[in-house]
C-alpha cells in the first residue's frame, strides 16, 4: 500500500509534524518524522505476514495501522495537540502493536514461535482440548501438525502484546548482511524504541496496570527540545481506545471473506465489522451505525456486535475516568452511543423481521447461589463432604507440584497433606494444609473464587506454573465449586497460600469473616503468618453446631461425631480425623497426615501414596466399611447382643476377611491400576443373589455414594455431576473381562461343597456382559434343579409350552428366615432384571454390553436358548417379553401348600 501523504493524514498527524518551531526544532521534528515514515515501511512488510499465520483473523495490515490514526484523532478531538515526540511514539506503537501475530516477527524478536516456554502448555492445552486427557511426552515431542498448528495460532494471540514490546529494540539481518531495525536512526531507537514498545504491549493490560505502568511522561532526549515530553498515559490511552473502536468494513472486507476458509465464530465478526460503518462524533460519543441491518439467520453476528461495541463503550468511558483522575485533559469520545440496550442498538443496527429480547441468564443473588449451590442444596447436609472436597483441592495442589517438578526435571519433593483441629478463643477450627504449587495473590482474589469455574488449569495458573499444561497433571476438581464447601462447615474461613514461585514474604491471606455474606480481605500475611514453604493452609472455625458435636477425651485427644455409610446401612458414630481420612480418601495420590490430638501435635500418616494398591486386603476392605484398621472382637467392641445375629458391623468384617485376600487389580485403558476388586463369594451372597454392596468407587482420591453390586473392593472413577456424590469406574471394558475370567475359575473352587446353589448367577451376568464365556454355570432353577446353558437348551426342547417366573416369587420370608418354595415341572425361574449395576445417586448398568439387546444379560441368554431349542427369533422373543400379559398361577408349593406367582408363558408355534 502506498503511503500517504501528509496532506490525507488525520489532524493529529498533521498538526504534530507541521509545527512551526525553530531551526533545531524543525531539524528534531523532521528526523522523527523521517524514522517514523522509515518505521512505517518495514512494519507493514511485517504486518502481511499476518494474514498467512492468522487468515480467519480481520485485517491486521497497513491499512489497520492507517485507520487507527483516523480513529484517534476522532476519539482525541480538535483540542488535543501532540508534540512530534508524542507523535511519534503514538505512531510507533500502532505499528507495532499487532506485529507480533505471525512467526516472523517472534523470529526477529529472537526466538522461534515454538521455542518459546510457552509452547509446550499451548499444545498441551490442545491435546487436552482434543482428548480429554494429559499429554504424553511423546506427544509433546512430536506432535501432529494439526494440533501444532492449533497451539501456534493460540499463542500467536496471547502473546503478541507482550512480543510487541520488545520489537521495536530488536534487528535482524538483511540480504546484504547489514543489520537493520525497525526504527533504523540509532539515536531515535534508543530514546524511543522502548517506550513504543512499552505503550504497544499496554494494549493489553488493564486500565489499573496502564496507570501504574505510564502515568509518568518521559523527558526529551538531546537531539530535542526540552518541552517535547511524552505523555505515555495519554498516548496509551489514544492507542487502546482507537484499537477497540475500529470496526467497520476497511477491517473485514468482503472480498478477503469470500476466500478465506473462516470458523464459525470469525464469520460472524468479519460479518459484523463489514456491515458497521465508520463512526461519527455526537455528544461526546461515538456513532456506529449498520442501514444494511442484519437478517434473522444472522442474528448472532448482530448480538457480536452489540457486546463488542458495548466492550468499546465500558473502555472509553473507563479511558476517561483514567485520564481525569490522573490531571490529564479528556477525550472528545467519551462513550458510544445506543447501546444502552439491544432495542436502543437496533435503531442504527436493524433487525430484520426479527426482535432484539435480552433473555440472558442473570443471577441477582450471587452470594446467595453460591451458599446454596456450594453448600446444602448441591452436598446435603453432611459437613465431611466439605472436608473431603478441601482434603481433595490440597491432594490436587500437591499433585500439581509434584507433575511441574517432574516435567522440569527438578528433583521429587515429599509432598504431603495435613489435617488438624486448633483452638481459638473457645471455638474449634478445622485446618488443613498442604505444601503444593500454592497460589499468587491474583489466583486467591481471582480465579479461586470465580465460582463454577475450575482454576487449576485456567490461562491464570498455567501463567504463573509454565508447564503445569504440559505436565501429566490431571485434578480432580473439576466444577470450580468444592472450594464454597467449605462454608458448611463454618462462616469464618481463612486462606493462607505461597505461591511456589515466591518466598516466605510472598505469602497472601484470604479472610472470610462471614461466609459469601460478606467481602473477604485479601492482605499480606504477617511476619508469623509468613509459610516457611510453599502450599496453602485453609482453616475454618467449626460452626456451633458442628464444634458440639467434637468430644474431647484423656484432655488433648478429639473424636468427631458424623453418619458412616456401611453398606446399605448408615450409623452415627464417634470417630478419629485419622479413622475419618481413611474412610473418606481411600485413594489418595499424596501422603495426607493427621492429628487426634487438639493443637495437631502427635501427628502420624493416616493414608499413605497409592496405599490402596499395596496394603494387605483384609485392611483395605475395614477401611472401605468404616472398620477399624486393625482385627478385633466385634462383639465385644459393639457390645453386640449374643441374641441378634447381625447388626452389620459383624457382617462388614466377616466379608472383610472372606474377600481381602482374593481381591485383584484393574486396569484402565492406559494399562495403569483403577481399582481392586473381588465377587462376592456363595457363603457371603444370600439365597436371592444380591446383597447390599461392598465396593466404593472414587472420585479421584475420595469415595463417593458410588458402587458396584455384588462386588467387594475398590474403583477408581470419574466424577459425574457438580457434587462429586457418584462417579463412572474407569476400568476398561478388557481389564474387567479379564477379571470375571479369573472370578469364575476362583468362586467355582471356593464354591465346592457349598449348599448355596445358584451362586453363580451373578458372576455369570458380568461374564456375558463382558462378551465372557458363562455357559457352564448354573443360572436356570427348574424342578429337577439349576441348570447351565447347554442344559437350558435341551430342558425348553422337550417342551412345546412353559413360563417363566422370577426367583422372587419363589422365596418364602419366615421371620428373619429366608425358604425357598418348590417349582413345578414346566416352570422355569431366572432373574430377567439386572442384578449387577452402578448403584449411588443412580442406579446403571455397568458395564453394559450393547449387543444383549436388553438390560438383562439372562434375558438375553435365555432368548439366544429359546432360538437353539425352537429355532424362533431372537427379536422375536425380545418382543414376546416387551408384549406378554403376566398371568398369575399356581406354579409351585411350600410344605404342601400350593404358590400362587407371576409367570409369563411362552408356547411354540
Amino acid at each position: 500500500m502506498v503511503q500517504p501523504d501528509d496532506a490525507s493524514r488525520p489532524d493529529l498527524w498533521r498538526k504534530a509534524f507541521a509545527q512551526d518551531a525553530f531551526t533545531d526544532h524543525v531539524h528534531a521534528r523532521d528526523k522523527l518524522k523521517r524514522a517514523l515514515l522509515d518505521m512505517e515501511e518495514r512494519a507493514n512488510q511485517l504486518a502481511t505476514e499476518i494474514a498467512r499465520d492468522l487468515p480467519e483473523f480481520t485485517q491486521h495490515d497497513s491499512s489497520h495501522t492507517y485507520a487507527l490514526w483516523e480513529i484517534a484523532n476522532h476519539i482525541a478531538g480538535p483540542d488535543l495537540l501532540l508534540n512530534p515526540a508524542e507523535a511519534f511514539v503514538l505512531g510507533g506503537a500502532i505499528l507495532v502493536h499487532d506485529l507480533a501475530m505471525s512467526r516472523a516477527a517472534h523470529q526477529i524478536s529472537g526466538k522461534n514461535l515454538r521455542d518459546r516456554r510457552e509452547w509446550p502448555d499451548a499444545l498441551a492445552g490442545e491435546i487436552r482440548k482434543k482428548y480429554g486427557r494429559s499429554p504424553h511426552p511423546m506427544e509433546l515431542a512430536s506432535p501432529s501438525e494439526p494440533l501444532a498448528s492449533e497451539a501456534d495460532k493460540y499463542l500467536l494471540r496471547t502473546l503478541h502484546a507482550e512480543v510487541a514490546e520488545q520489537l521495536p529494540a530488536k534487528s535482524w539481518v538483511a540480504q546484504d548482511k547489514s543489520t537493520t531495525y525497525l526504527i533504523n536512526d540509532p539515536d531515535v531507537r534508543q530514546a524511543y524504541g522502548r517506550i513504543i514498545g512499552k505503550v504497544a504491549a499496554s494494549h493489553h493490560w488493564n486500565s489499573d496496570e496502564v496507570t501504574k505502568g505510564l502515568s509518568s511522561p518521559v523527558g526529551a532526549p538531546a537531539f530535542a527540545p526540552i518541552d517535547w515530553r511524552v505523555d505515555t498515559l495519554v498516548i496509551a490511552c489514544l492507542l487502546r481506545t482507537a484499537d477497540a473502536a475500529h470496526l467497520d468494513a476497511t477491517r473485514a472486507p468482503d472480498l478477503l471473506a469470500a476466500v478465506r476458509t473462516l470458523p464459525s465464530l470469525s464469520q460472524d465478526h468479519w460479518l459484523f465489522q463489514t456491515r458497521i460503518q465508520r463512526p461519527y462524533l455526537t455528544n461526546g460519543r461515538l456513532v456506529f451505525t449498520a442501514p444494511d441491518g442484519f437478517a434473522a439467520d444472522e442474528i448472532k453476528a448482530w448480538w457480536l456486535a452489540y457486546e463488542t461495541l458495548s466492550a468499546v463503550d465500558e473502555e472509553l468511558r473507563n479511558t476517561d475516568s483514567v485520564l481525569a483522575d490522573n490531571g490529564r485533559p479528556t477525550f472528545s469520545a467519551r462513550g458510544v452511543a445506543n447501546v444502552e440496550s439491544p432495542k436502543a442498538f437496533s435503531i442504527v443496527a436493524p433487525c430484520r423481521e426479527w426482535e432484539p429480547v435480552q433473555a440472558q441468564i442473570k443471577v441477582g443473588d450471587v452470594a446467595g447461589l453460591v451458599s446454596r449451590l456450594g453448600g446444602n442444596e448441591l452436598y446435603g447436609k453432611s459437613w465431611v463432604v466439605a472436608l473431603r472436597e478441601i482434603t481433595t483441592n490440597a491432594c490436587d495442589a500437591v499433585k500439581a507440584r509434584e507433575a511441574l517438578s517432574s516435567y522440569r526435571g527438578g528433583r521429587p519433593f515429599a509432598g504431603r497433606v495435613s489435617l488438624w483441629l486448633e483452638v481459638q478463643e473457645n471455638r474449634s477450627w478445622l485446618c488443613c494444609s498442604d505444601n503444593g504449587i500454592g497460589m499468587t495473590p491474583g489466583i486467591l482474589g481471582g480465579k479461586l473464587l470465580d465460582f463454577g469455574t475450575t482454576s487449576w488449569l485456567s490461562a491464570d495458573v498455567v501463567r504463573e506454573n509454565p508447564g503445569l499444561l504440559a505436565s501429566k497433571f490431571e485434578p480432580s476438581g473439576r466444577f470450580g465449586i468444592g472450594f464454597f464447601s467449605v462454608f458448611m462447615m463454618g462462616s469464618r474461613v481463612q486462606v493462607v497460600s505461597r505461591s511456589v514461585s515466591g518466598g516466605p514474604a510472598d505469602t497472601w491471606v484470604l479472610e472470610f469473616s462471614n461466609g459469601v455474606e460478606h467481602r473477604p480481605i485479601l492482605r499480606k500475611a504477617t511476619h508469623a503468618e509468613q509459610l516457611d514453604e510453599p502450599g496453602t493452609t485453609i482453616k475454618v472455625q467449626l460452626g456451633e453446631e458442628l464444634d458440639d458435636g467434637i468430644s474431647t477425651q484423656n484432655g488433648d485427644s478429639f473424636l468427631l461425631r458424623l453418619i458412616v455409610a456401611r453398606m446399605s446401612w448408615r450409623m452415627v458414630e464417634d470417630v478419629t480425623l485419622t479413622s475419618l481420612m481413611r474412610y473418606l480418601m481411600p485413594a489418595a495420590e499424596v501422603d495426607i497426615w493427621t492429628s487426634d490430638l487438639v493443637g495437631g501435635g502427635d501427628s502420624k500418616c493416616a493414608v499413605t501414596t497409592q496405599e490402596w494398591l499395596h496394603m494387605d486386603g483384609v485392611k483395605l476392605m475395614r477401611r472401605l466399611l468404616a472398620l477399624p484398621d486393625d482385627g478385633f472382637d466385634v462383639d465385644d467392641f459393639f457390645g453386640i447382643d449374643g441374641d441378634d445375629p447381625w447388626d452389620g458391623k459383624s457382617e462388614a468384617e466377616n466379608i472383610a476377611r472372606r474377600v481381602g485376600n482374593r481381591l485383584v487389580i484393574v486396569h484402565d485403558e492406559e494399562g495403569k491400576p483403577a481399582g481392586r476388586i473381588a465377587m462376592l463369594d456363595a457363603e457371603i451372597l444370600e439365597e436371592d443373589f444380591t446383597y447390599p454392596t461392598a465396593s466404593v468407587v472414587t472420585a479421584g482420591p475420595a469415595r463417593t455414594n458410588a458402587a458396584l453390586t455384588n462386588v467387594s473392593g475398590i474403583l477408581l472413577g470419574r466424577p459425574h455431576g457438580a457434587a462429586r456424590e457418584f462417579a463412572f469406574p474407569l476400568v476398561s471394558y478388557a481389564s474387567m473381562g479379564d477379571w470375571v475370567s479369573s472370578q469364575m475359575r476362583e468362586l467355582a473352587i471356593l464354591a465346592e461343597g457349598s449348599d448355596r446353589a445358584g451362586w453363580s448367577t451373578v458372576v455369570a451376568e458380568m461374564a456375558w456382559r463382558l462378551d465372557k464365556d458363562a455357559g457352564h454355570l448354573h443360572c436356570w432353577r427348574t424342578q429337577d434343579g439349576w441348570l447351565d446353558y447347554p442344559g437350558l437348551v435341551q430342558w425348553i426342547s422337550k417342551r412345546s409350552s412353559f413360563v417363566v417366573s422370577d426367583h422372587y416369587s419363589f422365596r418364602v420370608d419366615i421371620g428373619s428366615e429366608m425358604f425357598s418354595a418348590d417349582i413345578d415341572g414346566d416352570v422355569l425361574v431366572f432373574d430377567a432384571s439386572s442384578n449387577i449395576r452402578l448403584a449411588g445417586n443412580s442406579d446403571t448398568d455397568w458395564p453394559r454390553n450393547a449387543g444383549h439387546g436388553s438390560r438383562s444379560a439372562f434375558r438375553f441368554m435365555f432368548c439366544l436358548a429359546v432360538k437353539e431349542a425352537w429355532g424362533m427369533d431372537v427379536a422375536a422373543v425380545e418382543k414376546f417379553f416387551r408384549r406378554s400379559k403376566t398371568e398369575w398361577v399356581e406354579a409351585g408349593n411350600f410344605q404342601g401348600r400350593p404358590l400362587t406367582v407371576a409367570v409369563q408363558p411362552f408356547v411354540r408355534e
